[in-house]
C-alpha cells in the first residue's frame, strides 16, 4: 500500500498498517522479517520515457499523455560554480520540485508496480521508502523468502533504472520474545546483488 503523497495517508497511517500485519503475525506465533528499503536518488533517476510508458499501461488520455511527453521532453540541468556558468545538459531523468506538477504523483505512478515484482510478500510504500515483510517459522525460512523478493525487486530496479543504496537498507526480525529467544542463535543472512544486507535490532521506519 502507498500511504506518501495521498489524501487522508500519512506516516500514522502507513505504520498502523505495518504495525497492525505485524502484530497479527506475531499472534499467530510466527517471526516477521523485514527489509527497509533505500532507493539511492529515487526522484533524481525516475526516467522520462520509462514514466510516459506507465501512463500510458494505466490508460491515461491521449491528449494528456501528449501534453506530458511534451511538458518532459527537451529539459536541461546546468552547472554553475560561485555564480559562474559551467555547463549545460539535457536530462531524461528526474523528477525535481521545479517541475511544477506535483512530483509526488508521478513519482507515485511511476515506483506503482513495485510491491508487483512479486507477489509473495507485503510492500508499504511512503513515497520512496519501502518496508518489505514476509512471514515465517524461523530466520531461515525468512531469508530463503526474503532473498528471493530482494532478487526481484533488483531486477525491477535493474528494468526501471533504479538503485538501490545496499548500504543504507537494513533488516530485522520481530516477534513475541519468547519466538526470538528460540531463534537468538540464528542470523538472518541476505544479499542484494552480491552485497550483505546487515541485520539490526532496532531501526527507525519512517
Amino acid at each position: 500500500m502507498q500511504s506518501g503523497f495521498r489524501a487522508n495517508h500519512s506516516c500514522q497511517t502507513a505504520l498502523t498498517a505495518l504495525i497492525d500485519k505485524w502484530l497479527k503475525a506475531i499472534d499467530d506465533g510466527d517471526l516477521v522479517g523485514a527489509v527497509f528499503l533505500d532507493l539511492a536518488k529515487a526522484f533524481d533517476l525516475l526516467n522520462h520515457e520509462l514514466l510516459i510508458q506507465k501512463l500510458n499501461k494505466y490508460k491515461l488520455a491521449y491528449t494528456s499523455l501528449r501534453w506530458f511527453t511534451s511538458y518532459l521532453a527537451d529539459r536541461y540541468q546546468k552547472v554553475s560554480i560561485s555564480n559562474t556558468f559551467i555547463r549545460r545538459t539535457k536530462t531524461k531523468n528526474g523528477c525535481t520540485s521545479r517541475i511544477r506538477i506535483r512530483t509526488g504523483v508521478l513519482f507515485l505512478i511511476f515506483i506503482n508496480d513495485l510491491p508487483l515484482s512479486n507477489p509473495n510478500h507485503n510492500t508499504d510504500l511512503f513515497a520512496d521508502d519501502s518496508t518489505i515483510s514476509v512471514i515465517g517459522q524461523n530466520k531461515s525460512c525468512i531469508s530463503q523468502k526474503l532473498n528471493t523478493v530482494l532478487q526481484d525487486i533488483f531486477r525491477w530496479c535493474d528494468d526501471n533504472k533504479m538503485a538501490v543504496n545496499v548500504s543504507k537498507t537494513k533488516a530485522i526480525c520481530i516477534g513475541s520474545k519468547q519466538k526470538l529467544s528460540v531463534t537468538s542463535n540464528e542470523n538472518i543472512n541476505l544479499a542484494l546483488n552480491g552485497q550483505q544486507i546487515i541485520e539490526s535490532t532496532c531501526e527507525k521506519v519512517l
